[in-house]
């Protein structure tokens, strides 16, 4: 085993350790500041939760810049390439994961954001025992994008429930349905509404089989406006819309978003009472992707010392710096060993030349000088200790020279 082997493996060890310390220590001593946000141009809820976020997140210290997407697979997919750094997701919507393939491996959830309702606006009131198929069969439902999110939903409810003849379009007054996800008492069910629109009631067999296939989805009761005489308990499925990234984010990076967010909700409560369903008390195993690490620190962080939240990485990078420190002692014995045990060998054979006196000069003189030569090239092989062969050298030499100086006498 030379030294440029030697050396070679210590690199190798020390680029191991590197690569695990050097990313731990970034995150620890300068966590990410700078988000990239991907939101689907298309979907008119998540650019309203963005509005609000990147100036709630600079008044935190971070800087988020709002990366379009063509839709919620694409901005879920750019999160997964590592083109973003966050996006957002209705927790239910296990089409986009699927869509996604093996990239959604990539994701996970940092935590629900707040909770959507579906909305249903039919333009003739339905009477009170109105099914989900007398909703839907043979109707136009209008939606907010053909391919986005509440298309997709609504394909996979309808699909499982063997409704079908149903025709997709852009919300218009021609349809028959409008149907979107929003919040509480928002906007637009108040613009649908003031359109003379009615919203429709789901009945409770239709959400418990919707609910049976999907665990993210739970059922929401909507009371009915006290100072509207119009307006009617409107019985749906609600969500949670989630705060997604890519699972490579920096464990540290994300545990400060998460302490930003939960911390300061009020804030984002001024903006809209939406925001008041932000909680740590979530469903985990729920979630449509696995809780970011950084988040499970922060949900279970009860005061920890630096030392605690990253004992693991710091222990890792320690067993790491001993192994490569013990194989390094332990390959440097191993040659000085290897090098001791020849130069042991050339010493014996050394003493045997000279004890034995039945050997002509001349002869002696040829094994001497044989002997000297073997040595310079397990030296020049560096096989063999400086020190210990310059001792071997000076003795063959003052041998060869006694030898000569007897000859000419």
């Amino acid at each position: 085993m030379t030294s440029k082997f030697i050396v070679g493996l210590i690199t190798v060890l020390l680029l191991v350790v590197l690569l695990v310390i050097v990313p731990v220590g970034c995150d620890i001593a300068t966590p990410k500041k700078n988000f990239r946000l991907a939101v689907p141009t298309t979907e008119y809820f998540y650019n309203y939760i963005a509005e609000h976020l990147k100036p709630f997140l600079a008044r935190q210290g971070y800087e988020i810049t709002i990366v379009p997407a063509k839709d919620i697979v694409d901005a879920n997919r750019m999160v997964a390439e590592g083109e973003a750094d966050l996006t957002m997701v209705n927790n239910h919507s296990t089409t986009v994961a699927l869509a996604l393939g093996h990239e959604a491996d990539q994701l996970r959830a940092i935590m629900p954001l707040t909770t959507r309702l579906l909305f249903v606006f039919t333009k003739k009131k339905m009477r009170d025992s109105a099914t989900a198929l007398d909703l839907f069969q043979n109707k136009k439902v209008g939606i907010e994008f053909l391919g986005g999110e509440t298309h997709l939903t609504l394909n996979r409810f309808l699909g499982v429930s063997r409704i079908d003849s149903v025709t997709f379009q852009p919300y218009s007054d021609s349809a028959d349905v409008n149907a979107f996800w929003g919040n509480y008492y928002g906007d637009r069910a108040t613009e649908w509404t003031e359109k003379g629109w009615h919203p429709f009631s789901f009945r409770r067999n239709f959400i418990e089989f919707i609910m049976l296939h999907d665990q993210a989805i739970r059922p929401f009761r909507l009371p009915a406006l006290p100072g509207d005489p119009n307006s009617i308990i409107a019985n749906t499925l609600a969500t949670d819309v989630i705060l997604v990234a890519n699972k490579n984010l920096g464990e540290n990076a994300v545990y400060l978003l998460a302490l930003a967010i939960f911390q300061n909700k009020v804030e984002l409560m001024r903006r809209d009472m939406m925001y008041r369903s932000i909680s740590e008390n979530f469903d985990k195993e729920r979630l449509l992707y696995p809780l970011h690490q950084g988040t499970y620190s922060y949900l279970v962080r009860d005061q920890p010392t630096f030392f605690e939240r990253y004992a693991e990485s710091l222990a890792l990078a320690i067993s790491l710096i001993a192994v490569v420190y013990g194989g390094v002692q332990a390959a440097q014995s191993r040659i000085r060993r290897n090098r001791k045990e020849r130069i042991d060998k050339y010493f014996l054979e050394f003493l045997e030349i000279r004890s034995d006196k039945t050997v002509a000069r001349d002869e002696r003189v040829r094994k001497l000088d044989e002997l000297f030569q073997r040595a310079v090239v397990q030296l020049t092989n560096e096989k063999l200790d400086k020190g210990d062969f310059h001792i071997l050298s000076r003795l063959i030499q003052q041998d060869l020279t006694m030898l000569r100086f007897d000859n000419m006498h």
